[in-house]
């Protein structure tokens, strides 16, 4: 402890040097960021779901999970592969492998934004609350579009 106060005495506060933002740094959206984070509440018929976004340069991590209890069952990545190929490569990360729910969702983001996106879906539905969990979900995004590409 005596090093670090004999090296800010020597040296400054170098810490609130660096903190203090040039004009140029204040000029520049909040978008630039490398991580942003954002959550909210999708309600779709009786099912509420929790939806936590951490949007990262040129990757996109989504959570979905039941509002009463949050949890990570699965978790997927799908990424677009180099160019000029158009397929869409994905793994499981944890849960079972194959045909997951979070790789479904992870590959049809991939290929929708041609970026890479990390999913854990970890909710229980049937296939029609399913079909209309997706698309109020693509609406979702579509509507805030910057909090996840």
């Amino acid at each position: 402890m005596e090093s670090c106060a004999v090296l800010q005495a020597a040296c400054g506060d170098v810490a609130k040097k660096e903190e203090t933002p040039t004009a140029e740094a204040a000029a520049a959206p909040a978008s630039a960021a490398p991580f942003a984070s954002h959550m909210a509440q999708l309600i779709v018929g009786a099912v509420q779901v929790t939806l936590r976004v951490l949007k990262m340069n040129g990757s996109t991590m989504i959570l979905l999970s039941n509002t009463n209890a949050e949890r990570m069952d699965e978790f997927a990545m799908a990424m677009p592969s180099r160019p000029p190929s158009t397929q869409i490569v994905s793994t499981t990360f944890l849960g079972e492998s194959g045909q997951s729910d979070s790789v479904v969702l992870a590959n049809k983001l991939a290929k929708r934004y041609g970026r890479q996106f990390y999913v854990s879906f970890n909710l229980q539905m049937d296939s029609v609350t399913h079909a209309q969990f997706e698309a109020a979900l693509v609406n979702y995004m579509k509507q805030n579009l910057e909090m996840f590409v």
